[in-house]
């Protein structure tokens, strides 16, 4: 797992495994957001067994799977509501944590600007 923090609310990883829920845990996170659909790769961590092990450790669990370059209004919506009901702070990943980042970004630039956006995401190493 390559955790990065974006802010105090928001982290953004690559895959998390169920040995990681532990970890986030320790860390003190309390929501995860899985951007990334099931069956992308034969050996990836399924949905389910992330959202049990989640569960077991009392941290929110949310499923918005995203294909790669489909930042939709309407998945950008719900990425936005997500962020705003989630408890913070929160895990947002798919493989690489690319579609996470985006979203972030296409939630925030309305409000802060696209250059905003682009410099945040570079701090931890995404260019968008």
């Amino acid at each position: 797992m390559k955790l990065q923090q974006l802010n105090e609310h928001i982290y953004i990883s690559d895959q998390i495994n169920i040995t990681d829920i532990l970890i986030l845990k320790n860390l003190g996170i309390k929501s995860i957001i899985n951007n990334r659909p099931d069956n992308e790769e034969v050996n990836q961590t399924r949905s389910k067994a992330i959202e049990a092990s989640a569960e077991k450790y009392d941290i929110e669990y949310y499923y918005l799977p995203t294909a790669p370059g489909n930042y939709t209004s309407d998945l950008v919506d719900k990425f936005a509501k997500l962020l705003n009901s989630a408890t913070s702070p929160t895990v947002a990943f798919c493989r690489t944590g690319n579609r996470s980042i985006n979203l972030w970004a296409h939630t925030q630039a309305p409000k802060h600007g696209k250059d905003y956006v682009s410099a945040e995401a570079k701090k931890i190493g995404f260019n968008i």
